[in-house]
């Protein structure tokens, strides 16, 4: 099966109901290992979305147009960001602001007709996936395909808009000097790399909940088709016992006939024989 193929059982996988996606993703891996082995590795592989992932790939199956004024809010606020147009760039970035919260409410409306608890870690992953689709092309371009995995990050922390938005229209000719770097904090830099360091082995830990659930999966479904074939051969085994008891009571009683039969038969040669002997005597 083709990579059109592949995009096919991805795009139907991410749109299913959270709870759905791991059972449906084993199935279609089976029925895709005798054709195209290498398509059911590839399926396999695909990483059950967390909550926040989930969430955000339904408002952009649902709210396509709204996702895509993401990606032209983040094209429009790096141009003025270059033209230094401090006006401009508020405007944009209240427009940013408002865009992500309406995107936030649509994903807070699917978890609640889904019965998933919006918290606000759930509700921070989200809006950061949606800033990471402003702030880079490529996150935009993964948003509106709806398939994550994993919710996003803005790809920088933004200074670049923050001294944008400061500068004054007036000073666009002569531009104030580029900001001093920030102080460096390394508590604040230990806690990011810790904070780092716990989402990768969080994801690495989903990832391997979700290999021994389809693992078990698996064995499961042969465990209940070994189960059918012994429930088969126990319902063959039962019909062959009463079939050998019913035989078994037939060929008692033909023995029983063939007995009978068997004496019937000696009696009537003895007459026979004692008939045939008066005979000759009698013509003596």
């Amino acid at each position: 099966m083709t990579s059109r193929g592949f995009d096919a059982v991805a795009d139907e996988l991410y749109a299913l109901p959270r709870d759905e996606f791991t059972p449906a993703r084993t199935e279609r891996a089976k029925e895709a290992k005798g054709r195209d082995p290498e398509l059911a590795k590839r399926i396999t592989q695909l990483r059950k979305p967390t909550v926040a992932a989930w969430l955000v790939n339904q408002v952009s199956r649902r709210h396509a147009d709204e996702i895509g004024q993401l990606a032209d809010l983040g094209a429009r606020l790096r141009t003025a960001h270059q033209k230094l147009a401090g006006d401009e760039l508020r405007t944009l970035s209240r427009q940013r602001n408002e865009l992500i919260r309406r995107l936030s409410g649509r994903a807070g409306g699917v978890a609640g007709e889904a019965g998933v608890p919006y918290s606000d870690v759930a509700m921070r992953q989200v809006e950061d996936t949606f800033e990471a689709a402003v702030s880079d092309p490529d996150a935009a371009t993964e948003v509106a395909a709806g398939r994550l995995s994993a919710a996003l990050e803005p790809s920088s922390s933004e200074d670049w808009l923050a001294a944008a938005l400061a500068a004054s229209p007036k000073r666009k000719a002569a531009p104030k000097p580029a900001p001093k770097p920030a102080k460096r904090d390394p508590e604040a830099e230990r806690r990011q790399a810790a904070l780092e360091e716990a989402r990768t082995k969080a994801d690495e830990a989903e990832a391997a909940r979700d290999e021994a659930q389809q693992a078990l999966d698996e064995v499961t479904a042969r465990a209940e088709k070994a189960a059918a074939r012994v429930a088969e051969l126990r319902s063959q085994l039962d019909d062959a016992t009463r079939e050998e008891r019913a035989v078994r009571k037939e060929l008692t009683a033909a023995r029983k006939a063939a007995t009978v039969a068997d004496k019937t038969a000696d009696e009537a040669r003895r007459q026979v024989a004692e008939m045939e002997s008066f005979g000759k005597r009698s013509k003596r």
